[in-house]
Formats: structure tokens, sequence, C-alpha cells
């Protein structure tokens, strides 16, 4: 009957339209529970995490430097961390933040220097275009509510040309002469603004580095005073082995303290 086809109708579109988590026979609990079968989660509070990465310009390169400390926490748990990597030939990247999204991006430039690599056409990326690739990716994961973690400096030095670059979590992109990340942005940069030149050797820039790395040591409890240091010029890439810089602790406000109780204290 019409009556009958009416009530079949709208059983079904009641079934459609009204979801099983909505369901009168559903706990209220289960409607809002994570699915237990589900392993993915997005980055939203860094766990283990690396801090400043600083970079500058010199007369016939590029060069780049981190300690070697990831933080677990405000614990310093990993000692020996390298937070430098060579991209190509001719390109390295430091970062900071979150490790595992580091590794992350590592796989994705991986990924990619791969199928350059199938392409068998003998042309390779430049650093430009590699920094450009990255920060697409980076605003990419950001607006879907997944960001990597990071904060990037990416270097590099073809055709007599020196190349540095920064790139974040946000898909912020931009270049200069002399960068910096994390804590960095705010003691290193200041004294390499003031020092740095446009035709300084490698010997001056490394000796500058070297100092900020030594102001974001005194300054920042995540920081390490074991760095290390890596360059690109025309020979290719150059990361070298960590170092330890030595610090200077015997200065008057440090031994005196604020109080003048010559307790050291503040």
């Amino acid at each position: 009957t019409v009556t009958g086809a009416l009530i079949a109708q709208r059983a079904l579109h009641s079934s459609v339209l009204l979801p099983r988590a909505c369901s009168a026979q559903t706990p209220p609990a289960a409607m809002f529970a994570r699915p237990v079968d589900d392993p993915h989660r997005n980055t939203l509070r860094p766990t283990v995490t690396g801090t400043s990465a600083i970079g500058i310009k010199y007369k016939g390169g590029v060069m780049l430097a981190t300690d070697t400390i990831a933080c677990y926490g405000n614990w310093l748990r990993y000692k020996d961390v390298q937070r430098i990597h060579q991209v190509s030939q001719d390109t390295i990247l430091a970062m900071n933040g979150e490790m595992s999204d580091f590794q992350k991006v590592q796989q994705i430039l991986e990924q990619k220097r791969i199928a350059e690599y199938c392409m068998d056409d003998g042309s390779t990326q430049t650093t430009a275009e590699l920094h450009s690739f990255l920060t697409r990716t980076m605003y990419q994961k950001r607006c879907k509510f997944d960001p990597l973690w990071n904060m990037l400096l990416v270097g590099g030095f073809r055709d007599g040309e020196a190349y540095l670059g920064y790139t974040d979590l946000y898909g912020t992109g931009f270049t200069d002469n002399y960068l910096a990340t994390g804590l960095g942005m705010y003691m290193a940069l200041p004294l390499m603004r003031n020092q740095w030149t446009p035709d300084m050797t490698e010997a001056e820039a490394r000796i500058l580095l070297e100092t900020a790395l030594k102001i974001c040591y005194y300054r920042d409890t995540r920081a390490s005073n074991k760095v290390q240091i890596a360059r690109v010029d025309a020979t290719g890439v150059h990361i070298d082995e960590p170092i330890t810089l030595k610090g200077e602790w015997n200065h008057a406000r440090f031994v005196e303290g604020s109080a003048k109780a010559g307790d050291g204290g503040w």
C-alpha cells in the first residue's frame, strides 16, 4: 500500500541519516572515543628536540653549525646527535625542532633524490629549488594540521654563488646572508649582524660561528658546548667531526651573584 511504502521509505532515510555513533544503543562515552586500531597521530607537541641552528655566508661558500644535543623534554638525553644532513653534492641542511619530524624530512628528500636519479637526464636540483620544495612541503603539511615541527636552514654553493635559506613548520621561507633558528634568533643574530662582512674568509666565518654557538651555550639551557660545523664550497660538502668549545665561567657576575654574597646566585 501507499502508507506502507511511505513508512518503509522513512525508515530507510532515518537509517542513512542517523550515524551509528549517534544511535540509541551506543553508550555516550563510545561516541567520542578514539579508534583503538588507528595508530596515526599528528605532532602536537615536540618530544625529542634539538635547539639552535646557525648559518652564514662567506667569500667562497656557506657554513652551517649546530650542537649535538637532542633533549627529551628538559633532559639532555642524547648527546651525540648529528643535526646536519647532506642533501646533495652541493647542498646541506641543518635543523632545529622535533627529531622524528627531521627524520621524515630526510626521507622525503631521499625519495626525491631517488626519483631525480631515475630520470637519468644529468640534471640535479639547485639549492634554491630544494629550498622552495621544502617550503612548499612544510606549508602543505601545516595546512593538513600535521606539521613537520622543524625550523630548517638550507645552504649550498653552485656556479660561484652561495645560497642560504630558511623555512619552518608554517611554510615561511626567505633567504639572507646569515640566519639562525630557535633561541639563536635572539642571541646569535645580533652578533652576526654586527660582525658579518661580505668578504669574510672561511676562517673568520668559523670564528664568528663558534662565538655565536658559545653565546647560545651560555644562555640556552638545552644547548651544549659540543658542536658540529659543516661547509659547502667549490670543492663540495664538508661535514666536520664534532668539537668541544671551551666556556668561560669566571666572569665577575657569575662569581659574585646579584646579591654579591659570593655564592654565584642570581
